[in-house]
């Protein structure tokens, strides 16, 4: 598995590539020295400070989350993510009669199942 430093070159590479912007024009729309990103994309900040990269992140116009949204960083420690455990729900949902449906929500809720219509909305 690769470092964190790494990983975190290979995604801010990906990003300012597909934003069209260069290394400094990075540095200055996240106001942090152009040596600081630089030692960010070279590997030599073997672990960037959480307060560097919500700067890197602010400059890209991005939540921290959205920075971070790559793999190894949006897995559990099981190695699934949120989107296939999503996924999983689901297909869960889809498997369940109507009846099964209004007692989930009723459990989940403590209210009646809602009509349809309202479900849709």
């Amino acid at each position: 598995m690769k470092a964190d430093s790494e990983l975190i070159a290979d995604r801010l590479t990906k990003l300012i590539k597909d934003r069209d912007i260069t290394i400094n024009r990075l540095a200055t729309l996240s106001s942090l020295g152009q040596s600081s990103v630089n030692a960010i994309f070279r590997g030599d900040s073997a672990s960037p400070k959480l307060k560097t990269l919500v700067k890197i992140a602010n400059g890209l116009n991005m939540s921290l989350t959205e920075l971070l949204d790559f793999p190894p960083y949006n897995q559990r420690p099981d190695g699934s993510s949120p989107d296939q455990e999503a996924d999983r729900w689901q297909e869960l949902g889809q498997a369940l009669t109507p009846d099964e449906k209004e007692r989930v929500w009723k459990i989940l809720t403590g209210h009646d199942f809602p009509p349809y219509n309202e479900v849709e909305k």
